[in-house]
């Protein structure tokens, strides 16, 4: 299975992420959590490719305000 990506699970904006998750995630280099956010903004737009770089940098702008409010 070599060359697979790994599966995100789609989240739940409502729901609050477990401390562990968020715990896993802040220890993620930074470049990292911006894909994983980008591929998951991707996912919501149904897929459609065409859109790589304004999925990236509002999941590298919403990341960074998270951080700011740490």
């Amino acid at each position: 299975m070599a060359g697979r990506a790994p599966i995100i699970p789609k989240t739940n904006k409502g729901a609050p992420i477990p401390r562990e998750e968020q715990i896993r995630q802040q220890s993620l280099p930074l470049e990292e959590r911006v894909r994983q956010r980008a591929h998951e903004i991707y996912l919501q737009h149904g897929g459609q490719a065409g859109s790589d770089l304004d999925d990236w940098l509002q999941a590298q702008a919403e990341i960074l305000a998270e951080q700011e409010k740490a």
